[in-house]
């Protein structure tokens, strides 16, 4: 069995197009007579993974059901110190198939048996398991299989690097791009620490804090509270975790909504160690467009239009009613029309979507 040309050229535009890997995955496979080829990148904080297709009923019980985070197969191969892959049943015996959990509720009963696999450790720290998968009644994983994937070795390892470290320098453009739209932002792992900000978001001091071991502090009480929980939701519901908070005005810095947007994708996912971007949208209250703007922009009629403009400048539910001499429960009917209005759930995203329309 010998690699192929466009084995290698899948591999290295895989490199550059994170979403070719799935299909370096099924070629990995197929070459070695197995059912799929996961890919697994762990570091302290977080496991990601894709996987062949075929390996879907797998994908599933590891994701869906949280065995990826209790994998003791993976935290016994990361400790196998081979430069190669190797061969799980020399490893792994029939008894430890018949006794761990891993395999008796995870892999036997979907009938996978031993396969081959090999970690590759990037300058970042973290660690990439390729885990190529067979069924057990296929047989066991033959010498001449894991010989041609220690040909296909390097350039795996190369291409994978190559895609993390594209990953991170496209992390460093979105984050400089939005300097340029002039927002504060910042990039950060799940468990919370920066990886990445740019000059605005540093100037956010000291409404905004780069605390010890790279942790976002806000001055804002309220705030850390609401960042904690969506870095919690985040961790559980992956992209479906986004929240916008305000931040009241302090010193010379004028309040602002802080949106936390999950960072997307497919294939590129894994190479990441972006979770989360933190994006400031300052509320310049000099330039919140007009009411008869507001209103014409949302359909509101002119009470509402002002009750708009003026949470926009940064005012709670009880400095509108001051302001316009009304009772609190009046100016939350008005909200909640504006909200139906614009199609917006929350208070904190109209008055966001209001703030970022700049006037000139």
């Amino acid at each position: 069995m010998e690699g192929n040309a466009r084995t290698l050229e899948l591999i290295y535009e895989a490199a550059f197009i994170p979403e070719n890997w799935q299909a370096v995955l099924d070629n990995i496979a197929k070459a070695a007579g197995a059912h799929g080829t996961a890919l697994f990148n762990s570091n302290d904080t977080s496991t990601r993974a894709i996987a062949s297709d075929s390996l879907a009923d797998l994908s599933q019980k590891m994701l869906g059901e949280g065995w990826i985070k209790r994998n003791t197969r993976a935290q016994k191969l990361l400790m196998i110190d081979h430069p190669g892959f190797i061969d799980e049943a020399q490893y792994f015996t029939e008894e430890d198939y018949n006794t761990q959990p891993i395999f008796t509720e995870v892999m036997k009963p979907l009938g996978y048996g031993f396969g081959t696999s090999t970690f590759i450790t990037a300058p970042s720290g973290d660690q990439m398991i390729f885990a190529v998968e067979k069924k057990k009644v296929t047989g066991p994983v033959t010498p001449a299989a894991i010989s041609y994937l220690d040909q296909l070795r390097p350039h795996l390892a190369r291409a994978a690097m190559m895609s993390s470290r594209l990953e991170f320098e496209r992390i460093t453009a979105a984050v400089e791009a939005l300097q340029m739209s002039g927002l504060p932002s910042a990039v950060l792992r799940g468990d919370g620490r920066i990886i990445g900000a740019n000059r605005l978001w540093d100037e956010m001091t000291p409404q905004i804090v780069t605390a010890a071991r790279g942790d976002v502090r806000f001055h804002y009480g309220p705030a850390n509270v609401l960042h904690k929980q969506t870095l919690e939701q985040h961790r559980y519901h992956g992209s479906l975790a986004s929240k916008s908070f305000p931040l009241p005005q302090i010193e010379h810095q004028p309040p602002a909504v802080v949106h936390t947007v999950p960072v997307e994708g497919s294939a590129r996912d894994i190479f990441s160690n972006a979770a989360v971007f933190l994006i400031v949208t300052p509320i310049d209250r000099e330039r919140v467009p007009s009411a008869e703007t507001i209103q014409g922009l949302f359909d509101l009629t002119p009470t509402e239009a002002k009750v708009a403009r003026v949470l926009a400048t940064g005012h709670d539910v009880a400095a509108v009613a001051t302001h316009f001499s009304v009772s609190q429960e009046t100016v939350r009917s008005h909200v909640k029309a504006i909200l139906a209005k614009s199609g917006m759930a929350r208070q904190t995203d109209f008055v966001a979507a209001i703030a970022s329309m700049r006037t000139i």
